[in-house]
């Protein structure tokens, strides 16, 4: 039992501590708003998506995109997000917060905390089960996001057209398609490359973490505390709990369950704040669950990986 607790510290301790420097830095001056701008658009538009081009290149498409798995992935991300509404409603009687809480209840930081968890768990650059969630997943996180504002802030209609151009536009979707045709022809890329992309895909999560450690702003959680330590409740404890027991009911492989089970733990992504401030939610309460689930996700992730460990899963 204390070896897996040990094991647990060990892999999730290590994502906190370059959080923790990346908040230390900014607060010291080294990375002003403007650098954890650029470098927050380094990460997204060039980074990930290098990282991702050369994974999904060298995947083995029928391992990584299985029947199963694919089902599972697509359903729980349907399941999860109606979970998030109907809670956003229970919980949270203020009617202009409850966007914000429901799109923090399911809208996780996979591609930048997720992605490096499991690198961690597994100690190799590339996790041939991350590849569906970055290519399934995020997208879907995106339709959804839309889809909630519009109807809880906008007009209530769906504009499709929309959608599927922002999802097109998406450069981590873009370099998963140009990388596709390399993956099912088998099409071994040129060493210059695989070196080259190498670099950035070692380089992504130390970059990704530092930024996300600067974005942080504490002074975020003195806004309604109450209702934003309920939306981490539900993003870190009722996701994981949903995610996992979905996993062992399809009988899914121990890594396609650890996948998962890690990306649905994951505190609410900083694009949470982001779109819902732009399409009329109350950023605020969007900004403090940011934060918050952040923190919380420190002890969280830790007992998520223990419950993985402990069950034999990892």
């Amino acid at each position: 039992m204390l070896a897996n607790l040990l094991f647990s510290v060990n892999m999730s301790l290590p994502l906190f501590v370059l959080l923790g420097l990346g908040y230390i830095l900014a607060r010291k001056g080294m990375f002003s708003d403007d650098y954890v701008a650029r470098s927050t658009n380094l990460v997204y538009y060039v980074m990930l998506p290098a990282k991702m081009f050369l994974e999904t290149a060298n995947t083995d498409l029928e391992t990584a995109f299985g029947g199963k798995y694919m089902a599972v992935t697509v359903v729980g991300v349907m399941v999860q997000f109606v979970i998030a509404w109907v809670l956003s409603n229970v919980l949270c009687k203020d009617k202009s917060k409850q966007s914000a809480f429901a799109h923090a209840s399911f809208r996780g930081n996979f591609a930048y905390l997720g992605v490096a968890l499991l690198q961690n768990i597994y100690n190799t650059p590339s996790v041939v089960s991350a590849a569906v969630i970055m290519a399934v997943v995020l997208p879907l996180y995106n339709i959804q996001g839309v889809i909630l504002m519009t109807i809880k802030e906008g007009d209530g209609g769906i504009h499709v057209g929309r959608i599927c151009k922002s999802i097109l536009k998406n450069p981590v979707i873009i370099s998963i398609l140009a990388a596709l045709p390399f993956a099912y022809f088998q099409i071994e890329l040129p060493y210059v490359a695989t070196k080259s992309l190498g670099y950035l895909q070692t380089a992504t999560s130390t970059m990704a973490l530092l930024t996300v450690g600067a974005s942080i702003k504490l002074d975020a959680i003195q806004h309604d505390l109450k209702l934003l330590l309920k939306a981490a409740g539900v993003k870190l404890v009722v996701m994981p709990a949903l995610w996992m027991g979905l996993a062992f009911f399809a009988g899914l492989t121990p890594e396609q369950t650890v996948a998962l089970t890690i990306m649905s733990s994951m505190p609410a992504a900083v694009n949470v704040y982001i779109v819902t401030d732009k399409l009329g939610g109350d950023g605020q309460t969007a900004s403090g669950a940011v934060v918050v689930t952040h923190l919380v996700s420190l002890f969280t992730m830790t007992a998520v990986v223990f419950a993985l460990r402990t069950a034999g899963m990892i």
